[in-house]
C-alpha cells in the first residue's frame, strides 16, 4: 500500500518521540483469588462425591431390594392361598378317577358316590358341589346345602356339551372359565376329570369350586398403608376381591348374577389398573423379580399396580396382586433421597468455607502482585508496604520485596527513568537479514474453493486441517521451515535459519514426503466416501534475503527476493502441467541442479514467461530413484 503526503511545503524534520511502553499482555493462567478457592472445593468435593455417592446407591439398592422382597412376599401369600384353595379339590377329583381305573369305585353305585361326595366336601370345604356325568344315563348332582344325589338334566349343567365331549381326550384334570354359579349364588372355578374303567371311557365328574372363601381370605390379608389385593379372571373380570366378602358386595354380585367387572367392586384404583400409558416402576426392572407392576394417576394421586399372571389352571386366565398407594413409599424414598440431599447441603456448605478460607489466604498473595506490577510499570513510589501474613514463605518473600523496591527507588535516582523505559520497550536489537541461497517451495490445493463453496466453514476448516497436519510434518521432518500459510496454500524453504548445504535435495525430500502424505490422506477419505484432493507444489532454489523483517513490536522471519517469485509462479505453471497421480511437482533447472542424482524426473516443455534464466528448463519430480513411484505416475 503506498501512502502519499497531503499537502505543499517543505517537510517538518522529525523530532525525537518518547517511547511509550506498550501495556504488558495480560498474563496466562487463573488468579489465585480464583484458583485457590477452587483447588480446595475440588478436592473437597473430590473426597465427598465418592462416599456420597456409594451410601446413596448403597441406600437406594436396599430400598429397592427391600420393596422387591415385600412385593414379592405379599404376592406369594396371595398365590399360595389360590392353590391351597383350588388343587385340594383337584387332586380328590384325580384321586376318584384313579380309584375308579383301578375298580376300587363302581362307577354305577349313587351310595359309594355319596360318600366320596360327603368325605370330599369335609376335606375341601371349598367345593360346593360335585356332578357325575356318565356317558349314558342322567347326571347325578350333590351340592353342600343338599346332601343327597340327585339327578339333574344335562343342559342345566354348568359343564357344557364341549367340555364333556373334551373330557373323552384328557388324561388328567381339566379347568374351566370361571363363571356364575344360580344354584349357589357366586362365582364358581369348575375342574372336570375323565372317568375310564377297564380302558373305556365311562364318563366324567366335576366340581365346583366357590369364590367367596378367596375374597373373604383377601379382606383378611388387607394390610395397613393400603395394600389392597385382589383376585382378576383375565383382564376385566373380578374373581375374588374385599369388597366381595361384604354383605353389600355381595349382594351386588347376586343381584348381577355374573362376575363383576373392574369397576364394580367399589375400587375406582383397581378400575383405573388398565389405564392407557402406563409408568414403569425403576426397581421392578432388575434383580430377577417374577411379579410386573406399573403406576399411574389416579386423580390427583400417584397408585402402583402389582401382580402375577397365574396360566396354570387354563383356560382360565387368573392375575393375582394388590395396589398401593404412591404416598406409602413416599417415606422410605425421600430417606434414600435424604442421604443425597444432606450430602449435597453439606458439599455446599464446606465449599463456602473453602471459598472463604482460599480468599483469605490469596489476599497477601494478591497484593504482593500489585507490588510487583508496580515495579513493573516503575512506579516505584506507588509500592505499598507490605503486610504480615500467619504464613512464614510470604512473610518471607514480602521483606525481600520491599527491600528489592527499595534498593530500585535508590538505583533510579542514579539513572535517567526515560532511559530505562525506553530500554525496556526496545527490548535490546534484533539481528541483522542477510543474503542466502536457499531453496523455496510453494504448494497448493486445486479446486478448494469450489470444495469449500456451499459447505460450513468447519467442515472446510476441518478438511484443510486435517490436511495440513499431514503436510506440515513432512516439511519439518526433512529440516524446512514453513514460512507463512497463504489460504489453502503455503510457504516454506530450506536453508534457513539454518545453514544446510545440502538444502536443495532436502526439498525435494519434503516435496516427495508431502506427495505421499497427501496420498495417504485421499485413501483415507475416499474409504469413508469423501472428497480427495489435488495439490501442486514449485519447487526453485536462488539467492534471497532472510532475516527478520517489521519492527521491534511486531517482527517475521522470512524469505523475500525474486527467488520467492519465481517458486510461486512454477506453483502456478502447475496448472497447465502434465498430471502424474495426485500431487504435481515442478521443480527449476536450479534447483533439480543442485538436488544432484537420485531422483526420477521428467522435462517439462514450456514454462512462465517471466521466470529467472536459472529455471528453467523445468521438470516434474516423480519420485527417487530406484523406489515405486506408483502414486506419483498415476499407474493403476
Amino acid at each position: 500500500m503506498v501512502l502519499e503526503l497531503a499537502g505543499p511545503g517543505p517537510r517538518p524534520m522529525n523530532r525525537p518521540q518518547a517511547v511509550t511502553p506498550e501495556a504488558p499482555a495480560k498474563p496466562a493462567g487463573w488468579p489465585i483469588a480464583r484458583l485457590l478457592p477452587v483447588v480446595l472445593v475440588g478436592l473437597i468435593f473430590l473426597a465427598m462425591v465418592p462416599v456420597i455417592g456409594i451410601a446413596y446407591f448403597a441406600a437406594q439398592s436396599n430400598f429397592d431390594n427391600s420393596s422387591r422382597q415385600l412385593n414379592e412376599v405379599t404376592v406369594d401369600m396371595i398365590e399360595q392361598r389360590l392353590r391351597a384353595h383350588l388343587e385340594p379339590v383337584r387332586d380328590q377329583l384325580a384321586y376318584v378317577s384313579e380309584a375308579v381305573a383301578k375298580g376300587e369305585i363302581d362307577f354305577d353305585d349313587r351310595e359309594q358316590w355319596r360318600a366320596f361326595a360327603l368325605g370330599t366336601l369335609a376335606a375341601a370345604p371349598q367345593a360346593v358341589g360335585f356332578v357325575v356325568i356318565p356317558v349314558e344315563g342322567e347326571p347325578m348332582r350333590f351340592t353342600r346345602t343338599d346332601r343327597s344325589m340327585r339327578p339333574e338334566r344335562r343342559e342345566n349343567l354348568s359343564f357344557t356339551n364341549a367340555m364333556f365331549a373334551q373330557a373323552r381326550t384328557l388324561n388328567g384334570p381339566q379347568w374351566a372359565e370361571p363363571q356364575w354359579s344360580r344354584l349357589v349364588g357366586e362365582p364358581i372355578l369348575p375342574v372336570i376329570v375323565p372317568i375310564r374303567a377297564r380302558g373305556e371311557f365311562r364318563g366324567a365328574i366335576g366340581a365346583a369350586i366357590g369364590t367367596s372363601d378367596l375374597s373373604r381370605f383377601l379382606k383378611s390379608l388387607e394390610l395397613a398403608g393400603g395394600r389392597k389385593p385382589f383376585i382378576l379372571a383375565g383382564r376385566d373380570k373380578v374373581l375374588a376381591h374385599p369388597w366381595l366378602s361384604k354383605e353389600q358386595g355381595s349382594a351386588e354380585q347376586r343381584a348381577r348374577e355374573r362376575l363383576s367387572n373392574l369397576d364394580e367392586v367399589n375400587d375406582p384404583v383397581l378400575a383405573a389398573m388398565w389405564a392407557p400409558e402406563p409408568n414403569e416402576i425403576s426397581w421392578l426392572s432388575g434383580g430377577g423379580s417374577t411379579v410386573s407392576g406399573h403406576w399411574n394417576w389416579v386423580g390427583e394421586r400417584s397408585h402402583g399396580w402389582f401382580y402375577r399372571k397365574i396360566d396354570d389352571y387354563l383356560p382360565a386366565s387368573l392375575t393375582i396382586g394388590y395396589h398401593l398407594a404412591g404416598r406409602e413409599s413416599a417415606w422410605a424414598r425421600w430417606i434414600v433421597r435424604g442421604i443425597l440431599i444432606a450430602g449435597g447441603v453439606l458439599m455446599l456448605l464446606t465449599a463456602i468455607i473453602a471459598i472463604v478460607v482460599g480468599r483469605r489466604l490469596s489476599r497477601p498473595i494478591l497484593a504482593l502482585a500489585d507490588a510487583a506490577r508496580s515495579v513493573e510499570r516503575l512506579e516505584l513510589e506507588k509500592v505499598p508496604r507490605l503486610g504480615d501474613s500467619k504464613i512464614r514463605e510470604l512473610n518471607l518473600a514480602n521483606r525481600a520485596f520491599e527491600r528489592m523496591a527499595s534498593g530500585l527507588r535508590l538505583a533510579a535516582t542514579y539513572l535517567p527513568r526515560a532511559l530505562v523505559e525506553r530500554l525496556i520497550a526496545q527490548q535490546g536489537d534484533l539481528p541483522p537479514s542477510e543474503d542466502r541461497a536457499i531453496t523455496i517451495l510453494f504448494c497448493d490445493l486445486e479446486g478448494y474453493s469450489a470444495y469449500s463453496r456451499g459447505r460450513p466453514a468447519t467442515e472446510t476448516a476441518t478438511y484443510l486441517n486435517n490436511l495440513l497436519a499431514r503436510v506440515g510434518p513432512a516439511i519439518e521432518a526433512t529440516g524446512g521451515t514453513i514460512d507463512k500459510y497463504i489460504g489453502d496454500g503455503l510457504m516454506a524453504f530450506w536453508g534457513a535459519p539454518e545453514p544446510n548445504a545440502d538444502h536443495a535435495r532436502a526439498a525435494c525430500m519434503g516435496a516427495l514426503a508431502m506427495a505421499y502424505e497427501v496420498e495417504a490422506f485421499n485413501r483415507d477419505r475416499r474409504a469413508a466416501g469423501q472428497d480427495a484432493c489435488r495439490m501442486r507444489v514449485g519447487l526453485h532454489t536462488g539467492t534471497v534475503l532472510v532475516g527478520n523483517v517489521g519492527f521491534a513490536g511486531r517482527v517475521d522471519y522470512t524469505a523475500i527476493g525474486e527467488a520467492v517469485n519465481v517458486a510461486s509462479r512454477l506453483e502456478q505453471f502447475g496448472r497447465r502441467a502434465p498430471r502424474h497421480g495426485e500431487v504435481t511437482i515442478v521443480a527449476s533447472a536450479s534447483c533439480r541442479t543442485a538436488a544432484l542424482d537420485g531422483f526420477l524426473w521428467l522435462p517439462l516443455d514450456g514454462g512462465p514467461a517471466d521466470v529467472a534464466a536459472d529455471a528453467v528448463p523445468l521438470s516434474l519430480l516423480r519420485g527417487r530413484a530406484g523406489e515405486t513411484t506408483r502414486g506419483l505416475r498415476g499407474e493403476a
